[in-house]
């Protein structure tokens, strides 16, 4: 699998450098780096704004796994979170992209986020892989281009606790 570093320079999504791209990869270093930009858009979008033009970016039957959500809702460690996520409203933190860190020539994006949940005051950092899939248009992000079809997420569960305002209790040994 061949490796394509982003670098955002100052957390801007306009100065991007890349490594070397091989001829035979799907797309080049800078179809890859534009899609990546959307797909992580759009998915920070679902987080902080649902909307059906993000949710586009979902394959049908998108698989989410995340023991930091399944700790906060009481889910069992190790399941997938349900699809699609509700529309309706919930406790939307504000994220922002810290970093895309890696792309893939296969459409696997790595990235790193922060977010201010609850009172705004405590700083959450998490990381997100997306696996994506592509419906032949290696120009698009949606139907018939490229989908997220795996999401693999991690965040301070403690700080997000925090953030709430409630007692953050370490686990028993």
């Amino acid at each position: 699998m061949r490796l394509i570093h982003v670098l955002l320079q100052s957390f801007s999504l306009l100065s991007i450098g890349f490594a070397p791209v091989s001829a035979d990869c799907a797309c080049d270093a800078e179809c890859l780096s534009s899609i990546a930009i959307a797909i992580t858009t759009s998915f920070i979008s679902l987080l902080t704004n649902f909307n059906v033009d993000a949710a586009n970016a979902l394959a049908p039957n998108v698989v989410d796994m995340s023991d930091s959500i399944n700790y906060l809702t009481g889910t069992p460690l190790g399941s997938a979170i349900p699809w699609p996520w509700p529309a309706h409203a919930q406790d939307r933190a504000p994220i922002s992209l810290i970093n895309i860190d890696a792309v893939t020539s296969d459409g696997t994006i790595a990235f790193r986020w922060v977010a201010y949940p609850g009172s705004g005051e405590v700083e959450v950092k998490g990381i997100t892989i997306l696996y994506t899939t592509n419906g032949g248009d290696k120009t698009k992000v949606g139907p018939g281009g490229w989908q997220i079809s795996q999401v693999f997420s991690e965040f301070n569960t403690a700080a997000w606790i925090a953030s709430l305002g409630l007692p953050c209790k370490l686990p028993r040994p």
